[in-house]
């Protein structure tokens, strides 16, 4: 391929807010979601081959379908507030968090597949913090 000489139409979609095609399970609003090895949105967790993708919009079920009947809309980025799977503490504030499970976060290096999600922006209590999170497709 060579470079573009002239103006093209880039297709560009507005990063924050997009559909991915999901898995064969159930999907609520307000849960943190993957990308799966397989190219799914799933619940998220600290699943070998999984992208962090966001926060589901909306709740879906699919359950009782095959993987891409359905799709869920996503958020990517922003500050969200999620459990915290380790005794958090204001020195905290500004490591980089894995998943645990679908609302859960936990210190980066101590979860098996360590799935990155994000920062810790603010701690709340010792079980609960703001995250903010990387966009999808994000490199850190």
């Amino acid at each position: 391929m060579a470079d573009t000489t002239a103006r093209r139409d880039e297709q560009h979609q507005q990063g924050v807010q997009f559909a991915l095609k999901m898995g064969a399970e159930k999907i609520f609003e307000g849960a943190l979601v993957s990308v799966n090895s397989s190219g799914y949105a799933v619940n998220a967790g600290d699943d070998a081959g999984a992208v962090f993708a966001g926060v589901a919009q909306e709740t879906k079920d699919n359950s009782a379908g095959a993987a891409g009947d359905e799709e869920i809309v996503v958020r990517s980025g922003g500050i969200v507030q999620v459990k915290s799977a380790f005794s958090a503490a204001q020195t905290n504030v500004g490591d980089e968090v894995t998943l645990s499970d679908n609302q859960t976060v936990d210190v980066a290096g101590t979860t098996t597949n360590d799935v990155v999600c994000g920062r810790i922006q603010k701690v709340e209590s010792s079980s609960v913090v703001r995250v903010a999170l990387y966009p999808f497709g994000s490199k850190r």
